[in-house]
C-alpha cells in the first residue's frame, strides 16, 4: 500500500506491506519513506514494455502540482526502491 503524509522535507509517500497479501493485514510500514521530496498520490504501473514505474504529483502545492513518472524496481524480497 502506497500512502501519502508530511514529513521532514514536505509531503511524503511511504509504503506499508500486508505480511499475508491479504488486506485485513497485519500491516508492516516500511522505516524509510519511498518518496520525500514534497510529493504523493503514487500508484505503480508497468509501461508497455514491462518497466516497472511509479507517478505521483509534486511538487504539493496547490496549482503548482504536476506528474512525475519514476523509475522502480523490485526486489526478490518484494521490497521496491526509486532508480534514482
Amino acid at each position: 500500500m502506497l500512502w501519502s503524509s508530511f514529513g521532514k522535507n514536505g509531503y511524503s509517500l511511504g509504503v506499508a506491506r500486508s505480511e499475508t497479501g491479504k488486506i485485513t493485514g497485519p500491516w508492516i510500514q516500511e522505516q524509510e519513506p519511498l518518496w520525500c521530496k514534497d510529493g504523493g498520490h503514487g500508484m505503480i504501473f508497468k509501461t508497455f514494455d514491462s518497466q516497472l514505474m511509479m507517478t505521483l504529483h509534486t511538487p504539493n502545492t496547490w496549482g503548482n502540482e504536476r506528474p512525475a513518472f519514476l523509475k522502480i524496481k523490485e526486489t526478490k524480497n518484494r521490497s521496491i526502491s526509486l532508480c534514482i
